[in-house]
C-alpha cells in the first residue's frame, strides 16, 4: 500500500510538472489571439458605422438582432452582394489613388437606401438638367 501512494503522488508530480508549463507556454499566443479578435471586432464595427451612414440606415436594416451574423433577412444578403461589388471596383483601379476616385457605397446611395439612378446632368453634354419646380398649390382665399 505504501508504493501505490508513492506511485500515486509520482504520477500527479509528473503531471502538474507536464501541464504547468506548458500552460504557461501555450497562455501569450491565447492572449495574442484574443487580443486580435477584439482588433478585428473592432475594425468590423468602425467598417459597419461608415456604411450604416452612407446608406442612411440603422443596424436593424440589415441585421437580426439577436444573431448579427445570421443571413436570414433579404437586405443582409443584397448587402453582402454590394460589397463584394465594391470590393471589384476597388481592386480594378477605383481604389483612391492616383486621382482615381473610390468606390464606397456612398458612390451610388448617396446616404439613401434606395439609389437614385437619375443622373443630375445629362451624359451627353455634361450639362445639369434644369430641376422641374412643381407649381404652388392654390390658395382657397
Amino acid at each position: 500500500m505504501a508504493n501505490s501512494g508513492v506511485f500515486a503522488r509520482l504520477v500527479i508530480t509528473g503531471l502538474i510538472a507536464i501541464v504547468i508549463p506548458s500552460l504557461i507556454i501555450s497562455l501569450p499566443g491565447y492572449s495574442q489571439s484574443v487580443e486580435r479578435l477584439k482588433k478585428d471586432d473592432e475594425e468590423m464595427r468602425r467598417t459597419m458605422v461608415v456604411i450604416s451612414r452612407q446608406l442612411g440606415v440603422n443596424c436593424t436594416t440589415c441585421h437580426n438582432t439577436k444573431n448579427f451574423a445570421s443571413a436570414e433577412k433579404v437586405e443582409f444578403k443584397v448587402a453582402k452582394d454590394h460589397m463584394r461589388l465594391t470590393q471589384v471596383l476597388i481592386d480594378n483601379g477605383m481604389n483612391g489613388k492616383d486621382k482615381r476616385p473610390m468606390a464606397d457605397c456612398y458612390m451610388c446611395h448617396r446616404g439613401q437606401l434606395k439609389p437614385n439612378y437619375k443622373e443630375p446632368f445629362d451624359p451627353m453634354t455634361m450639362e445639369k438638367e434644369k430641376v422641374k419646380v412643381p407649381d404652388a398649390p392654390a390658395s382657397d382665399d
